[in-house]
């Protein structure tokens, strides 16, 4: 369990770190993004006992949605690797064709992943978050935080421009400030999807049509 805790972790900062691009030489992005790849192949690994229950079992609609989510998330990011690959400056610059159309692709497969993480981690909010939420043990401390993350993670949504980055009208990001506060922000945004998909997940999961089987 502390493996996939650490592995989970490195990920998450690594995609942070993937969205800092502008802050960053090539060379860096690229391995940063290598590592990633393996990390979520481990990531993969330790996690096949669910890759195994896929086909198993009955799916209600809330197993069906975490499914989808889960597919979603690996098709844009396996497709914003490959296009990264094509688009490659340093590491794999023999594969790339280095047209302006493979870097926006593998710029806006990039940012929907990004938007499709904060997604799946609203799904399985709980398994991951829950025991922090449970050790500050305080209701209002805990809506307190939540209505912050919500309101700078929408600020730093219409701030970096994410909606115009996901149909490629820019590029990897917008220079503002410096890394630390552009992590933050992209950390704000992929909270901010996951607090809100969470807070209707709690809301729904106790009905039976949530609990309906296909």
């Amino acid at each position: 369990m502390k493996k996939k805790i650490v592995i989970d972790i490195l990920m998450f900062v690594l995609m942070l770190l993937e969205f800092s691009k502008a802050y960053m030489s090539p060379i860096w992005h690229e391995l940063f993004g290598l590592l990633l790849v393996v990390l979520i192949i481990i990531h993969l690994i330790l996690n096949k006992s669910y890759l195994k229950s896929i086909n198993k079992g009955n799916y209600t609609i809330k197993r069906f949605i975490m499914l989808i989510s889960n597919i979603l998330f690996f098709l844009t990011f396996l497709l914003s690797v490959i296009f990264g690959i094509l688009s490659s400056q340093e590491l794999f610059k023999y594969f790339s064709i280095g047209t302006y159309g493979i870097q926006f692709l593998h710029k806006i497969f990039s940012y929907i992943s990004l938007l499709l993480l904060g997604i799946h981690l609203g799904i399985n909010f709980n398994s991951m978050f829950g025991k922090v939420r449970r050790k500050i043990n305080n209701v209002v401390i805990i809506y307190v935080i939540d209505i912050l993350i919500i309101f700078y993670g929408l600020y730093s949504l219409i701030k970096l421009e994410i909606l115009k980055h996901v149909i490629g009208k820019y590029g990897f990001g917008l220079v503002d400030g410096n890394i630390v506060i552009n992590i933050f922000r992209y950390f704000s945004v992929i909270m901010m999807f996951s607090i809100v998909i969470n807070y209707f997940y709690k809301k729904y999961k106790g009905k039976n049509k949530w609990k309906r089987y296909f």
